[in-house]
């Protein structure tokens, strides 16, 4: 995983719960890399992973709900440090429908060896957007918090439904995202 993920996650635990919470959970979890994360360089997953699941036993909260939470917080830097100009997006809309032909692409461009997940579209009821998010990753709650995220960057107001899952066996999970007006 691309170490800009996990330096923002350290940001989140240290802006939300203070220094001594991150220290905690690196001496809990003791990840091979020892906490020190550089953005462009690539880190196990499983860091992450580890991190969270210790996080969720000492605050009782899901795992689902930590990694929405960090995908939410995580989209700023990502939409801030985002390789593609995206100043004549003006929409929620018109953003998501570009993370994977055009977003992914240039991310992909800037660092060749980052794994992204796959995202497919659909139009759903009246206004509705379907999309179809794919990832041996399975961080599907992460997309949802970043999709949330964007709906702030774009001050739109969403709903998101979760009825298929990868976590529960499907090939891919559906996200449908209800525009209110």
């Amino acid at each position: 995983m691309q170490g800009s993920i996990f330096t923002a996650f350290s940001d989140m635990i240290i802006d939300k719960m203070g220094m001594e919470q991150w220290n905690e959970l690196l001496e809990k979890t003791e990840p091979a890399s020892q906490g020190i994360y550089t953005s462009g360089e690539q880190y196990e997953d499983s860091e992450l992973v580890n991190m969270v699941l210790a996080l969720s036993e000492k605050t009782g909260v899901e795992p689902e709900k930590l990694i929405q939470a960090f995908g939410q917080y995580l989209f700023t830097s990502l939409y801030e440090g985002c390789p593609t100009d995206l100043s004549n997006v003006d929409s929620l809309r018109e953003f998501l429908l570009q993370i994977d032909s055009v977003i992914h692409v240039e991310v992909k461009r800037v660092h060749p060896n980052a794994y992204l997940p796959k995202f497919e579209y659909e139009d759903g009821e009246g206004t509705d957007l379907i999309m179809y998010y794919t990832s041996k990753r399975k961080l599907c709650h992460a997309s949802v918090g970043l999709i949330y995220g964007a709906a702030k960057q774009f001050n739109e107001e969403i709903n998101i439904t979760h009825p298929e899952c990868m976590h529960t066996g499907k090939d891919r999970c559906k996200l449908i995202i209800k525009f209110k007006d």
